[in-house]
Parts: structure tokens; C-alpha cells; sequence
């Protein structure tokens, strides 16, 4: 096993999986197209963000990925740690792996001088119990009524 930051080859095939994760992450609250997955994707790497991917040490093969970045923070004009995306593939699942990708993240933006780190997560999402056993808490939330 092993961590490290996704060289670029690796970042091309993982936004290459984009659209499937977007389907997966939005719960189908985003309509899945190729062309918004990369429209969310692309603001993130082009302002300094990157993945850091989880590997099998023997065969280097990519198991799964978390996104890190920063932004300011909407409400607080605060600098802030982001991570845009995790993604562990399908079969890799219930290892532990998303845990692990979150430490290592955790630990290159305390490194990098952040005190406080961001997500999103859509409703119904599992993923949310994961986070809140990672200590992230709910901050806001977004409400819509359909008016059709």
C-alpha cells in the first residue's frame, strides 16, 4: 500500500472516471453529463489542487483517490482546505482505504497551514456517517422545494 500525489497521467485517468463519479456522489441531484463532471473538476486542479492516490505497492495499480485544495470560505472570507472528491473503486471497498486517503489528506493540509477543511455531501449520501466519524461536522444546509 501505498499514498502519494497523483503524477499527471494518473490525474488524467482519474478525471476520466468523473462522470461515474458524479453519478455515484450526487445522489442524482446533478444530471450526468461528461461535461459537468468536468466542469466541476477543473476549477480544482487548475487553482493548485491535486489527488493523492492509494496504490498497490506490487503492481501500482490505483485503488482509490481523495481530491485536496483550498478556497475561501463563503461566509467567513477565510482561507480553508477543501476536499472536492474521495473515490475508492467498487471492488476495493470496506478495506479501509477512504480512511486512510482522508488521514493523508488531513495531514498535507494541516501541513500546508490550514486549521479548518471542507466538504460537500449530498443527501442520502452514505458517505456522510463516514465523514462524521472523521470528526467533520454540519455547517449548513442546502434546501430546495420542487415547483412543478
Amino acid at each position: 500500500m501505498s499514498i502519494r500525489k497523483a503524477t499527471k497521467r494518473e490525474t488524467q485517468q482519474i478525471v476520466g472516471h468523473s462522470l461515474h463519479v458524479l453519478k455515484e456522489a450526487s445522489m442524482g441531484h446533478i444530471p450526468p453529463k461528461k461535461e459537468k463532471a468536468l466542469q466541476m473538476v477543473s476549477p480544482f486542479l487548475s487553482d493548485g489542487g491535486y489527488y493523492l492516490v492509494y496504490t498497490d505497492t506490487d503492481r501500482d495499480e490505483i485503488r482509490g483517490w481523495i481530491g485536496i485544495g483550498s478556497t475561501t470560505d463563503y461566509y467567513t472570507d477565510k482561507p480553508v482546505g477543501i476536499i472536492p472528491e474521495l473515490y475508492v473503486l467498487p471492488q476495493y471497498r470496506k478495506h479501509g482505504i477512504a480512511e486512510k486517503l482522508c488521514t493523508e489528506a488531513l495531514k498535507h493540509l494541516r501541513k500546508s497551514g490550514f486549521s479548518v477543511v471542507q466538504l460537500n455531501v449530498f443527501a442520502g449520501n452514505a458517505i456522510k456517517s463516514f465523514y462524521q466519524k472523521l470528526g467533520f461536522k454540519e455547517v449548513t444546509t442546502l434546501m430546495e422545494k420542487n415547483l412543478d
